[in-house]
């Protein structure tokens, strides 16, 4: 019998916004339909003010209730729970984090009280699953483990909390890292684990069928959000680059919004901006965010995937237009590395938006030709349900 696994998730997706965190998820549901027993706990933050925070202090105190786990929040498949916990914007960071060790504290007495043990404990990026996991494994004393998603930066975090991320990852059973340039980026922090290389989950039954579509226009795709880390005034200059050296059509699709919270508020205005600036918007299609399945149907039409950024942990959606058949051209941003060769794309400098505009001229004149059935083959070798249930398997063992 396979084991108990309870995931501490750093964002998931939920009714407010289905896509952030949706790997997670993907994963978790995966790894359920393979035998795993698993369930998600979520703490959902909520910040309030001085009135706010000393109403419900009086309240609680004299109408104490446990916390109540709810499923009517998080997107479910496997089960997920949320909470909710206050965080006052006058606590220091040791305010804050004791505060969210004692909600997750009470929050998973609950889920005991349902029946239900983890063997393990696996947290999904170390700020703030792997730090919660820590605390977790403290005081029920069950072994946890974490998988770093985000770009590891130790330095943006403040003394206090970068004690805590070394000591989660040191304390980890296992560390698994998304690519080996993350695992680098881990490991130059002199921080004492060996991460295992665990690629994200890439799912080859998303889209069976490559399609042969010939556009009449040279469609070029992206997938971004509005973030220095995603460079997306080269992404741009690239194509305003391209349209002064060839007289090709081409037709630019953009995907993606500045919500990290709420759908109901995406909007694409940054990267329309962006598009103005480069005299390429006449060239553009934005969309603000695609349903998953649509978003395979979309990368299924273009010529070519373009990614622009300075860092990429693993690059889903570089790895999911692969998975279509698709030709990527990408920067040398670390995670996409892993995947990107003379038989599978284009690697160029950061920033060289010459090169990339150059690559996909290549690409449209056919001087450049990629085997589509190559470039699923391979993405499927690497991050297919085969691959990622193995390296799982050996992860939980």
């Amino acid at each position: 019998m396979k084991k108990k696994v309870l995931i501490i998730p750093s964002w998931y997706p939920n009714v407010k916004n289905d896509i952030i965190g949706s790997f997670f998820q993907e994963q978790a549901s995966f790894l359920t339909d393979n035998g795993y027993d698993i369930k998600v706990l979520y703490g959902n933050i909520k910040e309030v003010n001085y009135i706010n925070f000393f109403k419900l202090k009086i309240n609680s105190f004299f109408s104490p209730k446990k916390t109540i786990l709810k499923k009517d929040f998080l997107i479910q498949g496997p089960e997920a729970f949320s909470f909710s916990i206050m965080k006052f914007f006058k606590w220091n960071e040791k305010k804050i984090h004791n505060e969210f060790c004692r909600e997750y504290s009470k929050a998973f007495i609950e889920l005991l009280a349902t029946g239900w043990k983890p063997d393990l404990i696996h947290a999904q990026c170390t700020v703030d699953g792997g730090i919660i996991a820590n605390n977790l494994s403290e005081v029920f004393k069950i072994p946890y483990l974490i998988t770093e998603h985000q770009v590891f930066l130790l330095n943006y975090y403040s003394k206090f909390k970068q004690q805590l991320i070394r000591k989660s990852l040191q304390d980890a059973s296992k560390v698994g890292a998304v690519s080996n340039h993350q695992k680098r980026c881990i490991l130059m922090n002199s921080i004492e684990c060996n991460p295992y290389i665990i690629w994200n989950f890439i799912d080859e039954e998303k889209i069976i069928k490559i399609s042969n579509t010939s556009n009449l226009k040279f469609r070029v795709v992206t997938i971004s959000y509005p973030s220095f880390i995603k460079d997306m005034d080269t992404f741009f200059k690239s194509i305003e680059h391209f349209c002064k050296i060839t007289d090709f059509d081409i037709e630019v699709v953009v995907i993606g919004n500045n919500s990290f919270d709420n759908l109901a508020n995406a909007n694409t205005t940054v990267f329309e901006n962006l598009a103005r600036k480069y005299n390429v918007y006449s060239k553009c299609v934005f969309v603000p965010f695609l349903p998953r399945d649509e978003v395979f149907a979309t990368l299924t039409t273009a010529n070519v995937f373009i990614s622009t950024s300075i860092a990429e942990t693993f690059g889903v959606a570089v790895r999911e237009a692969m998975l279509c058949g698709v030709p990527v051209v990408v920067t040398k941003s670390g995670g996409v590395e892993d995947a990107v060769n003379e038989k599978t794309g284009v690697k160029v400098d950061i920033g060289d938006y010459e090169a990339i505009a150059n690559a996909l001229l290549k690409i449209r004149n056919s001087t450049l030709n990629f085997d589509s059935n190559y470039l699923r083959d391979f993405t499927i070798s690497q991050c297919g349900r085969a691959s990622f249930l193995s390296k799982m398997d050996s992860f939980y063992a």
